[in-house]
């Protein structure tokens, strides 16, 4: 076997290695995003873009809000992440339930102790506002996937969203108009001894 035949048999190899092995599944929440499989990626401003999927009003009671957001991110880490992988979720400071949901997706993931909290800028149209952005390394998967199926069957996801919908409805028809029934009218038509001593108005 001469120099330029065993090449070509190493370059063979190596091209049958890299079509049989194939690349590393990438675990984003949002599409086309480059990552890896060591990470479990639900960066940037992982609320905004959950929100963007399944409606999240703010009028709907702050429990329902950060119940939605934590089950949409905690059900996606359930069925596309693994122990091991490096959980990365981010949400806006000047939020309490970006605050309050994102920590206890990490805080049901992760060991508690092990997760690192750093601020960044999030982008917001032109702008950026402050944002804060949660790491930590998934050692609860299991657990995880038990808290879901509790909660399901406590509340179930179709309940939940059903309450977001009828929160959604009431916000665009505005608040409640006052009771205008009959009973609830004065009768200033009727002469009283009080009108009279009252000048006649109907107060």
């Amino acid at each position: 076997m001469n120099a330029c035949t065993s090449h070509l048999l190493s370059l063979s190899v190596a091209l049958c290695a890299v079509m049989t092995t194939g690349p590393a599944e990438a675990v984003a929440l949002r599409p086309n995003k480059a990552t890896d499989d060591s990470v479990c990626d639900l960066a940037h401003d992982t609320n905004l873009f959950l929100g963007s999927k399944t409606l999240v009003p703010s009028a709907a009671p702050k429990k329902d809000q950060v119940d939605a957001f934590f089950r949409m991110a905690a059900s996606f880490i359930a069925t596309k992440c693994r122990n091991g992988q490096v959980l990365v979720v981010q949400g806006a400071t000047a939020s309490s339930v970006d605050v309050q949901s994102l920590s206890e997706v990490v805080n049901s993931a992760c060991p508690i102790a092990s997760v690192v909290r750093s601020e960044v800028r999030l982008p917001l149209g032109d702008v950026t506002q402050a944002g804060f952005e949660l790491r930590c390394t998934i050692l609860k998967h299991d657990e995880l996937v038990g808290r879901l199926d509790e909660l399901e069957r406590t509340d179930p996801m179709d309940a939940l969203k059903a309450r977001l919908a009828a929160a959604a409805q009431q916000a665009d028809r505005g608040p409640a108009k006052p009771d205008a029934s009959p009973g609830a009218k004065k009768d200033c038509g009727k002469m009283t001894l009080s009108s009279i001593l009252q000048g006649g108005s109907c107060k």
